[in-house]
C-alpha cells in the first residue's frame, strides 16, 4: 500500500528512503508473482535474494529469477506482468512496464512515475524509480532448492536457490564479467566472513 511505503520513508534519509522504497516494492512484486503461482517453476536467486533471505548488509535493486522446474507450471511473462500490474495499481501506484520476452533471459521492467516526487526524494516528477525481474529461462543444471517463509513488508512463501547455489552464482558471476563489480566483491567477503556458510555448488 503506497500510503505505507510514504510512511516508512518518511523520516529517512534520502538515500535510505530510496533503498526502503524499492526493497518494500520488492516484496509487494514478490507477492504478486507468488500469487500467480509462478513461485512454483521459479527460483528467487541472486544480490535481493540473498537480502531477503539472509539479511546482507547491502541493499539491491533487481528480482532475478531461475526457471528450474518449467516441467511443473510454464512460466508467462505476461500473465505475470498483468498480474504485477493490477496489485500494484489496486495498492495506489502508477505503474508503467516495458517486457522482453522470447530470449534465454527474460525481463520486465517496471517503473513508478512520480513515487520518488511524492516521498520527497526527487525534485519533480519526471525522476523515476525502476525495478528490474530477470528470469533466466536456461539456466545452468544441478541447482539446489529451498522454500522459506519471508516476513519483510510481506509474508512471502519463496522458492529459492539452495546456499551452496546462491554461493556458486556469485562464483561465476565474478568469474564471467569481463570487469569486477564492487557489489560482487561486497558479497564475496560478505560470503567468507561466515565459516558456516557451506561451500559452492
Amino acid at each position: 500500500m503506497k500510503e505505507q511505503l510514504l510512511d516508512l520513508v518518511a523520516d529517512a534519509s534520502p538515500v535510505l528512503a530510496t533503498n526502503l522504497s524499492r526493497e518494500y516494492l520488492h516484496a509487494r512484486i514478490l507477492l504478486a508473482i507468488q500469487e500467480t503461482g509462478a513461485m512454483i517453476p521459479l527460483a528467487f536467486q541472486r544480490g535481493t535474494a540473498l537480502r531477503f533471505l539472509y539479511d546482507l548488509p547491502r541493499y539491491s535493486e533487481d528480482l532475478d529469477f531461475a526457471l528450474e522446474r518449467p516441467e511443473r507450471n510454464s512460466f508467462d511473462l505476461a500473465g505475470t506482468e498483468r498480474k504485477i500490474v493490477s496489485r500494484l495499481e489496486a495498492e495506489g501506484y502508477e505503474v508503467v512496464t516495458r517486457a522482453r520476452g522470447q530470449r534465454a533471459v527474460q525481463s520486465l521492467m517496471i517503473g513508478f512515475p512520480g513515487l520518488l516526487h511524492q516521498a520527497g526524494l526527487a525534485a519533480g516528477p519526471s525522476q523515476r524509480l525502476n525495478i528490474r525481474i530477470e528470469v533466466d529461462t536456461n539456466p545452468p543444471a544441478g541447482a539446489g532448492l529451498e522454500t522459506s517463509v519471508i516476513r519483510r513488508h510481506a509474508l512471502l512463501n519463496i522458492q529459492h536457490h539452495d546456499r551452496p547455489s546462491l554461493l556458486a552464482g556469485k562464483l561465476h558471476a565474478i568469474l564471467q564479467r569481463p570487469w569486477p563489480k564492487g557489489r560482487d566483491l561486497f558479497d564475496l567477503f560478505w560470503y567468507l566472513s561466515d565459516r558456516r556458510w557451506p561451500e559452492p555448488n
